[in-house]
């Protein structure tokens, strides 16, 4: 797969039901979404993010965040409540027109459409806190172990960095079919399958490969803990790092 496929997909969801896109609640299918209930899910799972970051006894500066896979701007909204300046980034085109109609915080809050492999657009120790959530599992692991370096780079020291990753299907079948879905005779069956509609592809990382792409960029691990955000049918973490000062 690559990456301008990602983006057609993702484009797809933002053109025709973003909000469920982001946050696929069940019952929020077909547009059903009300905006501002979509939005305060962003406040409360921030506020909880914060809360979790304080009681591991961590103290990142509040100057600069970055939400990556930003959509709409569901948590990126909240971060602003927060921190002095937030960039959001995402894949999609249409995301990002939609984040910027949303945004409330005016250029405290700013948009960035990406379409490469790393995040170039930002400088080394550009931010204290870096937020990840249900986006890097829709992405093939290449592309992800990529971000998850970037985010390295772009931490600052005494920086957090929290993101969210499968490990592995919980069913030994998927696990076996798993290696086709980046593949070009996977995306023709998904065509035949699915048609124009976009897809929700997911894959992971195994755990131990995290921890030894965390420490070879840098990264002192301070938590990790199962999480449930992820589809069901999968095991996943939370990953909570950051840069050692020295």
């Amino acid at each position: 797969m690559k990456l301008e496929d990602l983006q057609e997909n993702w484009n797809k969801f933002g053109e025709t039901d973003p909000l469920w896109g982001i946050l696929a609640w069940p019952d929020k299918t077909e547009n059903r979404w009300q905006v501002d209930a979509f939005f305060e899910t962003g406040v409360e799972e921030i506020d909880a993010v914060l809360a979790y970051v304080a009681d591991l006894g961590l103290e990142p500066g509040f100057d600069a965040a970055l939400d990556f896979g930003c959509g709409v701007g569901r948590l990126s909204q909240a971060l602003a409540r927060r921190f002095d300046i937030v960039h959001g980034v995402d894949i999609s085109p249409a995301m990002i027109e939609l984040a910027q109609q949303y945004n409330h915080h005016g250029e405290r809050c700013r948009y960035h459409l990406n379409e490469t492999d790393d995040l170039r657009l930002f400088e080394d120790k550009t931010f204290d806190f870096i937020y990840s959530n249900i986006t890097l599992q829709h992405m093939p692991p290449r592309y992800a172990s990529a971000y998850i370096a970037e985010f390295l780079r772009l931490l600052t020291p005494g920086g957090v960095l929290i993101f969210q990753i499968p490990s592995a299907p919980k069913r030994r079948l998927r696990r076996l079919i798993q290696p086709l879905r980046p593949t070009r005779p996977w995306r023709m069956y998904q065509k035949w399958r699915y048609g124009d509609h976009p897809v929700m592809d997911m894959y992971g990382i195994p755990q131990t490969q995290v921890l030894q792409l965390l420490k070879t960029h840098g990264g002192k691990l301070v938590d990790v803990q199962s999480d449930d955000s992820a589809d069901a049918a999968w095991i996943s973490y939370r990953y909570c790092v950051t840069k050692p000062l020295s």
